[in-house]
């Protein structure tokens, strides 16, 4: 019984391990060819310059920030990265609604919709494009997501939190398939036990 704890906690810090390892890597540009759209996530240093950077050498024709505060406004943000407030008017439209990944992955797949995009390309720090590409597939199953991750110095802290929430949402995702996968019937119509 006392080994169990030890046990837990050798496999946390292994799988930790091998999430640190298996970070993305950055992209080069260009992408392989023109997407619908850039959404970006925001919570951290360097998504909404590499977003802009990725809009202004024409990836896509639109940009959705995704997670904006409700108090903050269009001129405020081109005057912190130094992009044209013109660029904000024509190109790039605020979500303030969602408060969290999941959120930012229903309001994205809303913003998706409604301007009938189907290729975009996802803007985040590294540590967290797995959790968010598994809620982003799962938002917009018929959509072709692209993860451009960005690179930073991020505290051991942030990404130990980020991995206990991609195992919270992997987890997630398992048991949700499971039920769906014992519910369908089998190919030919018969159940077979």
């Amino acid at each position: 019984m006392i080994k169990l704890p030890l046990y837990v906690a050798v496999a946390w810090l292994l799988g930790f391990g091998f999430f640190v390892v298996n970070l993305p890597q950055a992209k080069t540009l260009p992408y392989p060819d023109n997407s619908d759209g850039i959404i970006v996530l925001t919570g951290g240093a360097g998504r909404l310059e590499a977003g802009l950077d990725l809009l202004e050498k024409e990836v896509a024709a639109r940009m959705l920030i995704s997670g904006v505060n409700p108090v903050v406004e269009p001129h405020e943000l081109s005057a912190l990265t130094g992009a044209e407030e013109a660029l904000f008017t024509c190109c790039i439209d605020l979500d303030r609604a969602a408060p969290n990944t999941a959120g930012n992955a229903t309001e994205s797949a809303a913003w998706a919709k409604k301007h009938g995009f189907h290729s975009l390309v996802l803007v985040t720090a590294d540590y967290h494009i797995p959790r968010s590409l598994i809620l982003f597939r799962r938002a917009m199953p018929e959509a072709r997501i692209l993860a451009h991750p960005v690179k930073g110095e991020w505290p051991i802290l942030y990404i130990a939190n980020e991995y206990n929430k991609y195992m919270v949402t992997l987890l997630g995702e398992a048991f949700k398939r499971a039920p769906e996968a014992a519910a369908s019937p089998s190919p030919s119509g018969v159940d077979h036990d």
